[in-house]
């Protein structure tokens, strides 16, 4: 791994990464400022009042009486879709399409560093962007939850489900890595990178509309992220967390591979 590289990337994307950060632990605050579990039926009373086809595709018909039941249908049922996916999206299509499509990528490939140590170096950028994502996410969640309700939070699970939608942005990562790795020009690494994990968002809220639909959602990647089985303790949860791990590793390598043996016109 080339750490001058590495240190590179922190330079170049601490910005968006801090943003989207600083935004998604902002609206975690807001949630759990909002759980009331004396006031579970009045909540229930204000939801009923929206459309239903719009409660049920943000994933928030599921009104848990707990603070990490809560949590799961408003914050990990449809905006943990939406805010680490950003980061994603602009990381990964920065590490590798960004560089050939602007040249730069030349001078990368002149240091004394092989093509395979360059792919490598950014694929662990990309998986550790989103691990410190969810690391700060989790710490200050769990601070959040317990100057708010102190002893309310179920710790464990509450950390089990962070690292289960890590690893769901590790797929998603995989996706736009492959993708920006096989891209001559951004508008191919942009096109699958952020097009895939949008339409698989769009996927979702389809099939959450109601159940003429419902088959909709099973064709999107997200419907292996259950946050509510993995607490309840069912195993459809793992062989989720199986399937994102086996994703994963089969796009980061296919892009290293990729890149490595393609000819670049750089």
């Amino acid at each position: 791994m080339s750490w001058t590289l590495f240190k590179a990337n922190i330079k170049t994307n601490r910005v968006i990464w801090i943003i989207m950060t600083v935004i998604f632990v902002f609206y975690f605050a807001i949630m759990v400022s909002m759980f009331d579990p004396a006031g579970a039926e009045a909540m229930e009373d204000m939801l009923s009042m929206m459309p239903e086809a719009m409660v049920k595709a943000l994933g928030m018909d599921t009104m848990g009486t707990t603070l990490l039941t809560f949590l799961n249908g408003y914050m990990y049922g449809f905006l943990v879709l939406l805010f680490p996916m950003v980061i994603s999206i602009v990381v990964n299509h920065r590490l590798m399409a960004s560089h050939v499509d602007k040249g730069s990528m030349a001078y990368l490939l002149a240091t004394p560093n092989s093509r395979i140590r360059i792919a490598r170096t950014q694929a662990l950028f990309s998986v550790a962007s989103a691990t410190a994502f969810f690391f700060v996410a989790t710490i200050l969640g769990i601070l959040i939850s317990q100057s708010m309700f102190p002893g309310e939070l179920e710790v464990g699970k509450f950390i089990l489900v962070n690292f289960y939608a890590l690893l769901m942005y590790f797929a998603i990562g995989g996706i736009g890595f492959f993708a920006s790795s096989i891209a001559d020009e951004s508008k191919t690494s942009l096109g699958l990178g952020m097009g895939l994990p949008i339409a698989f968002l769009v996927l979702q809220m389809l099939g959450g509309v109601g159940e003429d639909f419902s088959w909709v959602g099973n064709l999107s990647m997200y419907a292996l992220f259950d946050p509510n089985k993995l607490v309840a303790g069912e195993s459809f949860a793992w062989l989720g967390m199986a399937a994102f791990v086996v994703i994963a590793l089969t796009l980061y390598t296919a892009g290293i591979v990729i890149f490595n043996k393609r000819d670049l016109h750089v």
